[in-house]
């Protein structure tokens, strides 16, 4: 009887505000999930064992806040606890064990319950136990293939005996032998899924990998059909095969149709084109595989107004322009085109009346003829000339430029393109002093003062292993140019015509960096380096001939070291900014977060189309490399807006200078500054379309 007494007595204390329970109660049903943790994992990473589950960590505060304030059009959120997606989760989790041939594994979890915040943390307690191996691999059915084939499937294997198991693994070595086999001749390759497979030994855990392959046939490629739609008369069937990488006879390849097909759209002749391959025969004589190849071309003659919108010299163009293009001019493929363009960085400056020699007026404007081959010699190179007068504004100068430009174009390899340029340019400046400037600079000035002719060649080297071309998320693209200029005037006087030309060369290197950090392209770090040196030799190093001002480097701007605006950054003095310099280093690194995805429209903008960016730059432009400093390294961060569109993202970035080497000592850093009153405010907006690189 004493017993009930105390039994009532202990239903009074209150239990716990947090608690740690073996089994998910029906009690943690609509709690939020405040927090998910893995404990003894090894092997496998936590991001990977969270994203492997459906249960996801509520958002902040924030996040949740924004949520509710704006129904749902911002922010996350709360994330509900519900016992059969953890029951679910479980499962998931040992799944990914058994995959990565973890077989002993043993997975357990736990809850901690906080009644007086309402929430529960999920915590999954991990015993990885050994992991399972492959002790025994076979490769069966391609004793038809031809030796020199079957060698090619174990030059480069994904898998071997000894490795740890991983399912995965297993069949990305699947898709690479019959991607082989589909490429050299054998389009029917398959995977024999019945005999072949992994198979696991109870006793010990480890695998038998048996890969069984029914190569099929060998066949080539046989009769190839071109048809044209609409019909054009100009558009021969030779113009389409020539820009095929097979031809009749050879060994059926299928990436070889695909690199075809791509050829075929990258001229600028057709709309689209496609390249389909036709039945197999079943024909045990018969061993050809025909091919249709479907082309739509674009108008022969266009006429075009074209408003321009460009990023153009680190600031955002605006202008107005109209072309010409005759596609298939005089046959052979090739393209001509006339465009006259005028574009200016100062629009309102004009709007208000500013004249184009007032220092406030920024702008170009020339007029173009170029004529495009697209088969030089063979399908991977083509040609190109290009003639053109025109007119550049800067703040303090005047450029006339007078251009005859030829090259050629050559496909390395699928990702690497080599370009060889040569450049007969007239560049006479006028320079723009104003009658205040000291006596050392007006000096300086007057050097720039000088027409010259030159002729220029360059080799550039590109590869764009990037997986898009406005917004890519993985892979890497490389650039070095080399330029020259002085030997042919040097040779041939007479092409001169008595003006005054330069002996220098010029040295530049680009690389960018893409990497996807989620795998789910949401959260990306592109990083972006740039340096180039140029430097006169010869006659000209003793000489007051200048190396022309449209080939100099500049930095600042929207993408360059965005603290400051275009062409404004410089270890020289102010007043010579507007020269330029021979040695430029940058390099710069972005964040880019697309913080609403799958969320739908607000006010007409795709959400899923929004991206943030956090981007930190540094960088400087010197007259010479020996004036490089490290203390000289101008350093600005910011953040910016990116609105993803057809034509590429519009971009807003605002950047703040965060190390001013232009300061004076005790002034450089956004530590000696009022944050608001200088830092921010000191801050500049950048308008453009396409990423800052």
């Amino acid at each position: 009887m004493r017993i009930i007494p105390l039994l009532a007595l202990l239903s009074l204390i209150p239990a716990p505000l947090t608690a740690q329970v073996a089994a998910a109660p029906d009690s943690i049903a609509g709690l939020e999930i405040g927090s998910i943790s893995f404990e003894g994992n090894q092997y496998v990473s936590e991001g990977t064992l969270a994203e492997a589950i459906q249960s996801r960590e509520s958002p902040s505060g924030f996040s949740q806040f924004m949520h509710g304030t704006f129904w749902g059009a911002f922010g996350s959120p709360a994330e509900i606890a519900e016992p059969a997606v953890f029951d679910n989760d479980l499962d998931l989790v040992n799944e990914l064990y058994k995959r990565e041939g973890f077989y002993n594994a043993s997975v357990t979890r736990e809850y901690d319950v906080d009644r007086r915040e309402g929430t529960v943390g999920l915590r999954f307690l991990i015993d990885e136990g050994p992991r399972s191996i492959i002790d025994s691999l076979v490769y069966e059915g391609l004793d038809s293939v031809s030796a020199e084939l079957a060698a090619r499937f174990f030059d480069n294997p994904m898998i071997r005996r000894g490795d740890p198991y991983r399912s995965g693994v297993t069949s990305s070595e699947i898709v690479r032998v019959v991607t082989i086999l589909q490429n050299n001749g054998y389009p029917t390759a398959r995977f024999n899924y019945e005999k072949g497979g992994a198979f696991r030994y109870t006793s010990t855990n480890n695998f038998f990998i048996r890969l069984v392959f029914e190569p099929g046939r060998l066949y080539h490629f046989g009769e190839i059909s071109v048809k044209v739609d609409p019909p054009r008369d100009d558009i021969k069937d030779r113009l389409v095969l020539r820009h095929l990488d097979f031809a009749p006879g050879d060994l059926y390849s299928r990436d070889l149709r695909v690199t075809s097909e791509r050829n075929l759209n990258r001229l600028d002749l057709f709309e689209a084109a496609r390249v389909d391959q036709g039945a197999v025969p079943e024909s045990l004589n018969a061993s050809a595989i025909p091919i249709d190849v479907l082309v739509k071309p674009q108008p022969r003659n266009e006429l075009s107004p074209e408003l321009i919108v460009s990023d153009e010299n680190g600031a955002l163009n605006l202008g107005l322009g109209v072309a010409y293009t005759n596609r298939n001019f005089f046959g052979d493929g090739r393209t001509f085109s006339a465009r006259l363009q005028g574009r200016t960085q100062s629009i309102v400056e004009l709007l208000r009346g500013a004249r184009l020699r007032d220092s406030a007026v920024i702008g170009s404007a020339d007029l173009e003829f170029r004529i495009v081959q697209p088969y030089l010699f063979s399908r991977r190179v083509s040609g190109f000339w290009t003639s053109s007068i025109g007119i550049e504004k800067q703040t303090l100068y005047i450029l006339s430029i007078l251009r005859n430009r030829m090259g050629s174009s050559i496909q390395l390899a699928r990702t690497a393109v080599g370009l060889v340029e040569w450049t007969l340019e007239r560049v006479e400046p006028e320079i723009l002093v104003a009658t205040d400037q000291p006596d050392t600079v007006l000096k300086l000035l007057r050097t720039e003062d000088q027409p010259q002719f030159n002729s220029i060649i360059a080799f550039t080297w590109q590869k764009d292993a990037t997986n898009g071309i406005l917004s890519p998320s993985e892979g890497h693209i490389y650039t070095v140019s080399l330029e020259e200029s002085g030997v042919l005037p040097k040779i041939l006087p007479g092409i001169r015509s008595g003006l005054p030309f330069t002996q220098y060369y010029k040295i530049s290197l680009l690389g960018r960096w893409y990497h996807d950090l989620g795998k789910d392209r949401t959260s990306l770090l592109a990083v972006k380096f740039r340096t180039g040196y140029q430097n006169k030799y010869g006659e000209s190093k003793y000489s007051d001939v200048k190396i022309p001002l449209n080939r100099r480097f500049f930095s600042g701007g929207s993408n360059s070291v965005r603290g400051w605006k275009a062409r404004r950054l410089g270890a020289m003095p102010s007043e010579l900014l507007e020269f330029g310099g021979n040695f430029v280093f940058e390099g710069s690194a972005e964040l880019r977060v697309n913080h609403f995805p799958n969320r739908g429209r607000f006010l007409g903008l795709d959400l899923a189309s929004i991206w943030a960016v956090y981007f930190v730059d540094v960088g400087n432009v010197w007259n010479d490399f020996r004036d490089f400093r490290t203390s000289s390294l101008a350093v600005a961060a910011g953040v910016g807006f990116r609105y993803e569109t057809l034509f590429g993202p519009f971009r807003v970035d605002f950047g703040m200078r965060v190390y001013d080497p232009g300061e004076a000592p005790g002034r450089r850093t956004i530590f000696n500054k009022k944050f608001f009153g200088e830092t921010v405010s000191g801050g500049v907006f950048h308008l453009g379309i396409g990423h800052a690189f």
